[in-house]
C-alpha cells in the first residue's frame, strides 16, 4: 500500500481533503442534508473504490 511522505501529504492529500470538506460544507449548507447523510455519501464513495479494488485484485491488475 502507498505510504505518502509528510511532504506528499502536505502537497497532495491535505489540499484534496480541504477541497472535499469545502464541497461537502457547501452541499450541506444548500441542502441541509446533515452530517449523517454526508457520512452515508462518503461511505458510498468508499464502497465504490473498494469494489473497483476487488475487481482489480481478481484480475491481477496493479493500480
Amino acid at each position: 500500500m502507498f505510504n505518502p511522505t509528510d511532504e506528499q501529504m502536505e502537497e497532495w492529500f491535505k489540499p484534496a481533503f480541504e477541497d472535499i470538506n469545502t464541497i461537502l460544507d457547501e452541499v450541506n449548507r444548500e441542502t441541509k442534508c446533515g452530517n449523517e447523510y454526508l457520512i452515508h455519501f462518503l461511505k458510498q464513495i468508499t464502497d465504490t473504490y473498494e469494489g473497483v479494488q476487488r475487481v482489480m485484485d481478481q484480475e491481477g491488475i496493479e493500480n
